[in-house]
């Protein structure tokens, strides 16, 4: 026999009606109530009707992930660990996650087109920024909800985003490395375009400037050649694991001969030897706040744009060293 509401009601010691507002996640009920409801929920395996939910409100109760369109994401740790955070805080509120993903962008287009036209999906988390994005015009001159991992380079009052901030970050890098006597120090990246690069090189080369030490950009496999640096900031953790085996071929040692710190606190941080000193970003709470943050705007037809900035966090690890 299926679990009513009543039955859930009954367990969790509450009226039926104070079950279906915390089933909506609605503001009236204290996250203590929800919390009860939600256990109660589980213990009784209680599982809502879909169809009827989607008839009743016109919603699917489904959020699409927007995936990069780039041939490598799955090389990039960063994206399976978001997805991961999306997909537990969306099961915490009985929502489900589609995906959408393709080789180009008209692919991804397409596909985006698709899932909302289909009613497949209630709108989106788009997991990258960039710049002049055709699946971020098509979501905005549509009126469909979406929340952005980023920071857009345009449309900025318009969208609401969740990003860690990028400038401070690359700031922070130079910081730590000065504080630790260091006075030649390169930032490495493999990519110039995107506001992730934009915006950490712009904050590390203010501050190397402010410092007044020297500084340069090195693009890898393109003019990566170390000379007096003893310390490199790197864009993310996966390239600074192609940093370390370069440098150690041409006979450079880290930490002792040259130090490092870079991003992302991926599990590549600590593989192998030197575990590399990383910024955590907090990848779990950017895609947590994504979903929140998707879910106000879905509900409330009045929401205003808002950018929500997650703390980040400095992991000493083997990497850095101070001068002697």
């Amino acid at each position: 026999m299926a679990v009513t509401i009543k039955d859930v009601a009954k367990k969790a010691g509450v009226n039926a009606s104070t079950v279906s507002r915390a089933i909506k996640d609605s503001s009236e009920i204290s996250d203590k109530t929800k919390a009860k409801v939600r256990k109660a929920m589980h213990e009784l395996g209680y599982r809502r009707n879909a169809a009827a939910q989607v008839l009743a409100s016109g919603k699917t109760n489904t959020i699409g992930v927007v995936f990069p369109a780039v041939n490598d994401k799955e090389s990039q740790p960063f994206y399976m660990k978001i997805l991961s955070s999306i997909n537990e805080t969306a099961r915490d509120y009985d929502i489900s996650v589609a995906i959408a993903t393709g080789h180009t962008v008209a692919q991804l287009k397409k596909q985006v087109e698709l899932q909302y036209s289909e009613k497949r999906v209630d709108g989106f988390i788009v997991l990258y920024a960039g710049k002049s994005d055709p699946i971020r015009e098509y979501l905005l001159n549509n009126k469909i909800p979406f929340v952005l991992v980023g920071t857009p380079s345009d449309h900025k009052n318009e969208i609401t985003h969740v990003d860690n901030d990028n400038m401070l970050l690359g700031r922070e890098a130079v910081h730590h490395l000065v504080d630790l006597h260091h006075e030649n120090i390169s930032f490495v990246t493999d990519t110039t375009q995107g506001e992730v690069f934009e915006e950490r090189y712009h904050g590390f080369k203010d501050e190397a400037q402010r410092y007044g030490i020297n500084e340069k950009l090195l693009v890898m496999d393109r003019d990566f050649s170390v000379t007096n640096e003893t310390a490199l900031v790197v864009i993310d953790d996966v390239l600074a694991l192609k940093v370390v085996k370069q440098l150690t071929s041409q006979g450079l040692r880290v930490p002792e001969d040259i130090s490092i710190i870079t991003y992302n606190n991926s599990i590549f941080t600590t593989i192998i030897h030197p575990y590399l000193t990383t910024f955590d970003i907090n990848i779990e709470q950017l895609g947590a706040t994504a979903v929140k943050k998707f879910l106000d705007l879905r509900d409330e037809e009045e929401k205003l744009p808002e950018k929500t900035i997650i703390p980040f966090q400095l992991i000493e690890r083997e990497t850095t060293k101070a001068r002697i």
